[in-house]
């Protein structure tokens, strides 16, 4: 190999490093853990007693909320301290029959870090 040769691979691989280097930073971000409540990356959930705010909402609503059961909740945020919470259910409806559904409900921040729940949609 020429000298010639090998200037122009140590200047490659001297090109080649930084590049590489900007490279992780980029990717790492973008494997970074989605949040699945808020759908957010990294980091913990800006309002983690939404879902249970709304869970306690659609119990009381529900005819027979002693045979209620929240199988699985998501938290969207749609404005400055105003939440979409969509929970999947099983429950036990006025004739007896046990369903499974989705409940959503419109959760607030209220002062003194509270949730208010003003709206609830059960399942048909």
């Amino acid at each position: 190999m020429t000298i010639q040769a090998r200037r122009v691979l140590t200047a490659l691989a001297l090109i080649a490093l930084p590049v590489t280097a900007m490279a992780a930073p980029a990717a790492s971000s973008a494997d970074a853990p989605v949040n699945v409540e808020l759908g957010q990356r990294g980091g913990k959930p800006e309002a983690p007693e939404a879902p249970g705010a709304c869970m306690n909402a659609v119990k009381a609503a529900l005819p027979n909320p002693d045979q209620f059961r929240w199988v699985r909740g998501t938290t969207r945020r749609v404005a400055e301290d105003v939440y979409s919470v969509v929970g999947s259910i099983e429950y036990v409806d006025k004739s007896g029959q046990a369903r499974k559904g989705e409940a959503q409900c419109d959760v607030m921040r209220a002062p003194g870090n509270q949730f208010i729940v003003p709206k609830v949609r059960l399942p048909q």
